[in-house]
């Protein structure tokens, strides 16, 4: 699934500030058979992860589903109630909102949106509106924080949430979904993010796992990939990873990729007075699999065969 994300404000932490975050993925599903997870809020809110003991809120006239259903859960130790507002099944729009402060939110309203953009691949929106609660900074950090994880899970909880409902297989993996992964990895290798970010990309758990470079370098588990991400981002710095070629071909169960990813990253040897810069393209064989519990692509397998370097380009 392709994802996309964006933070719309001058100062996201500023008290009382708006925050809109929005991300957009493509799934393999057609639009009226991905908006059938809609159906049913109880069931659809069930799906969502970091939530306990989700239940309907019944009497007193409120309706069992539809404009004004509640549902009740706990969520991050604090009781939350998510009321539906709207449910267009012919423009494919649903809204909710919270008709109360949590701990976290003084106001909170969701939004997604969905079209097709073919066959079998529907192009979901989510779009988060928040104003957050604590007035102090850094508990109001976390709450972002804690949204902007869980954001970019939600469509991809939806399609799992359809597959157990239906009985589906693994759906096959799009070249998107693969584009788009590498362009995720990456930009987290790029920034130097903590080791913790960069992770959920590799399927660690899965029997045949290895990250293999030219050097003859390989990484087979978590705690090598930590010394390896260790020793890389203390030896490089201005890093740019850019897809250039990929091609995708993909099986029930994952995805072979060849792919040609060009690399930049400074250098610097004390007591040199100067960086040096490595530039170059480097071919690569992936193995992709889709994660079942969230539908979500994860390397099983990152091996580099070779590098051909920039004229003037300084050798690693």
């Amino acid at each position: 699934m392709n994802s996309t994300n964006n933070l719309d404000s001058t100062d996201e932490l500023e008290y009382g500030s708006w925050i809109s975050l929005h991300n957009v993925q493509t799934v393999p599903l057609s639009v009226d058979h991905f908006w059938s997870a809609f159906d049913n809020y109880l069931e659809l809110l069930k799906a969502f992860s970091g939530r306990t003991d989700v239940e309907l809120e019944t009497g007193f006239g409120k309706p069992q589903d539809g404009p004004g259903s509640i549902v009740r859960f706990n969520f991050m130790d604090s009781v939350v109630r998510d009321r539906l507002l709207v449910n267009d099944r012919k423009n494919h729009v649903w809204k909710m909102d919270i008709p109360e402060a949590t701990p976290l939110f003084t106001l909170y309203n969701v939004t997604f949106k969905a079209r097709e953009e073919g066959d079998r691949a529907t192009e979901v929106s989510i779009t988060v509106d928040i104003v957050l609660q604590s007035e102090n900074r850094e508990e109001r950090a976390e709450a972002l924080k804690t949204l902007r994880e869980f954001l970019p899970k939600r469509i991809p909880e939806i399609v799992a949430f359809i597959q157990r409902r239906d009985g589906l297989e693994l759906i096959p993996l799009t070249e998107s979904e693969v584009k788009q992964l590498a362009a995720d990895f990456y930009e987290k290798l790029d920034a130097h993010a903590p080791v913790e970010e960069c992770t959920p990309f590799l399927a660690f758990e899965e029997e045949g796992f290895l990250m293999q470079f030219p050097s003859g370098v390989k990484v087979q588990n978590r705690e090598e990939f930590n010394q390896w991400y260790d020793g890389a981002i203390n030896a490089y710095f201005d890093e740019i990873h850019q897809v250039k070629e990929i091609k995708v071909t993909p099986s029930s169960d994952h995805a072979d990729v060849e792919a040609i990813i060009h690399w930049e990253g400074s250098m610097w040897k004390p007591p040199a007075a100067h960086s040096k810069r490595v530039v170059v393209d480097a071919h690569h064989s992936w193995v992709v699999k889709r994660v079942p519990e969230t539908q979500q692509p994860i390397f099983k397998s990152y091996i580099v065969h070779k590098f051909e370097f920039a004229d003037g380009s300084a050798k690693p």
